[in-house]
Order: structure tokens, then C-alpha cells, then sequence
């Protein structure tokens, strides 16, 4: 009995902790061409002085449905909150850009609001680009900083 117990203890000490979700090719493929989808509507935005909402409202529609689903899918993964977090904010500011455009019925801000969603669609690219790292570099060395000369 008490080498049954001896043997499960030192398997579970063994055993690695994850503490970040696996690294999934379909979810960085999923972000990068999201992140083309919002920067072509910005472009296409910007390329126009006049920017009344209506024109764009399909396709406000069209990113935010296929950004709901990105989230689910963040959610879905576990030990995924960082990148869940990326996700819901990006949504978050689609969605609050949206309705200041159809709102004021003008986008004046509009290059400042790409800018955004370019970093957070980095953060979201690093996120999951560091769980491919987290997955292989079990052994990876560390770096002394405490003999640095300063």
C-alpha cells in the first residue's frame, strides 16, 4: 500500500504543470485573418473624407459576428485567459467604435482606432505565438542577470 502511494506521489512529481493552453495553429490563423478583415475595412475607411456610417454597416456587422466567434473560441480553450482577454477587448472596441461612427454619422478618429486594433491584434498574435514556445521549452536555459555589470 504504501508503495502504491510512494509510486503515485513520484509519478505526480513527474508530471508537468501547465499553466498556459497549448499552442493551436487554427487559432493564430484565425487571428491573423481577422486582423486583415479589420485592417482592408480601415483602409477602405480611410480612403474616403467622407465617412458617413451607412456604407460600412455590413461590414460592421459582418467583423463583429466573425469576431464573437473568434471569442468563443478563445473561450472554449482551456487555461486560455490571456488570450480570451485580448479577445473580448478587441470585440469591446469594435463594438463601441461601431456605434460612435453610426452615432455621430462621421469617423474622424478613424486612423487613431486602426492604430488599436493593430496592437491589440499583436498582442494577439504574441499570445498564442508564446504558447508554441511555453510547449517546447520545458528545459529552455535561464539567463544569469545577477553577474551583469551595470
Amino acid at each position: 500500500m504504501v508503495a502504491v502511494l510512494m509510486a503515485s506521489v513520484g509519478m505526480a512529481a513527474c508530471t508537468p504543470i501547465r499553466l498556459v493552453a497549448d499552442y493551436q495553429q487554427a487559432s493564430l490563423d484565425e487571428t491573423l485573418r481577422l486582423s486583415k478583415q479589420v485592417d482592408l475595412f480601415y483602409l477602405a475607411l480611410l480612403e474616403s473624407t467622407e465617412r458617413p456610417y451607412a456604407p460600412y454597416a455590413e461590414r460592421y456587422i459582418a467583423i463583429e459576428a466573425e469576431m464573437g466567434g473568434w471569442v468563443r473560441r478563445e473561450r472554449a480553450r482551456p487555461l486560455n485567459s490571456e488570450s480570451v482577454r485580448i479577445s473580448e477587448i478587441t470585440l469591446g472596441f469594435w463594438r463601441a467604435y461601431k456605434e460612435k461612427h453610426r452615432a455621430a454619422n462621421a469617423y474622424r478618429d478613424a486612423r487613431f482606432d486602426r492604430r488599436r486594433f493593430e496592437r491589440l491584434f499583436d498582442a494577439a498574435v504574441s499570445a498564442e505565438a508564446a504558447k508554441r514556445l511555453a510547449r517546447g521549452d520545458t528545459d529552455a536555459p535561464v539567463a544569469d542577470t545577477t553577474s551583469q555589470e551595470r
